[in-house]
């Protein structure tokens, strides 16, 4: 399988201000390889100017995890050969999302498992179907998750995240909301429904505030409180500024 063909692996529209990506190998479970995630990293950085970004998926499951096999015991695996194969792909990929403007609407169904639950939490907001479940079952494998479950730590309650590692366990609908991994469960089928409704609504607010929104939620959480109202009053004057 050559990288051109597993880019196409990778859907990707602009309709006016708004663009979606979507995860189109159903036949895998949408499961990532590390083109894949190069791929999503390249589309996401080609559409950073929209207004909005949708990411979605073909088929049942959302994304059911990465396409990689744990190396054999005694393969002599080091720290670089991790770096390159395993972290470094998905540290483009996250980086990516970071360099994005405009905020990223998740709209999940199925399972998001692995990688697919770091997607979905990934997103600025997230919707999911009733009936989808989320889960790290890595350590099952002998693999610790820490390259996963990076962006979840300001994310999710920490004894939230450590259930989920620890457990390995999927959870559901209801409990990825109250983990804070999704924003909004909604009925079966509705779906890309509300998801085009949410993203109309954003349409409707002025691109700056919007803007200045995520990226005061991107960065303030690692400020002290009083920093961070520092920041937000700086981000609010360039805005208000602008006008």
């Amino acid at each position: 399988m050559s990288i051109s063909e597993e880019s196409s692996w990778i859907g990707r529209e602009v309709q006016g201000e708004v663009a979606t990506l979507r995860l189109q190998r159903s036949q895998a479970g949408n499961r990532l390889t590390n083109d894949m995630a190069l791929a999503l990293a390249e589309a996401l950085d080609s559409v950073r100017e929209s207004r909005v970004i949708v990411l979605g998926a073909d088929g049942a499951d959302f994304c059911l995890g990465r396409d990689m096999a744990p190396p054999p015991p005694g393969a002599g695996v080091n720290a670089a050969d991790v770096l390159r194969d395993d972290a470094s792909p998905i540290q483009v990929l996250y980086e990516a999302f970071g360099r994005c403007r405009a905020p990223v609407l998740g709209l999940v169904a199925g399972r998001a498992w692995g990688i697919g639950l770091v997607l979905a939490a990934r997103c600025d907001l997230t919707l999911c179907e009733e009936g989808s479940s989320f889960a790290l079952r890595e350590l099952e494998r002998g693999i610790p998750p820490c390259i996963a479950m990076a962006p979840l730590l300001d994310r999710m309650p920490a004894k939230a995240l450590a259930h989920l590692v620890f457990a390995a366990e999927p959870i559901d609908a209801r409990e990825a909301l109250a983990a804070g991994i999704v924003g909004r469960v909604v009925e079966s089928g509705r779906l890309q429904a509300e998801g085009d409704a949410l993203v109309q609504r954003l349409l409707s607010f002025p691109a700056p505030a919007v803007q200045a929104v995520k990226q005061f939620l991107a960065t303030a959480p690692r400020h002290h409180e009083s920093n961070a109202v520092l920041y937000g009053a700086g981000l609010l004057a360039n805005v208000l500024g602008s006008r």
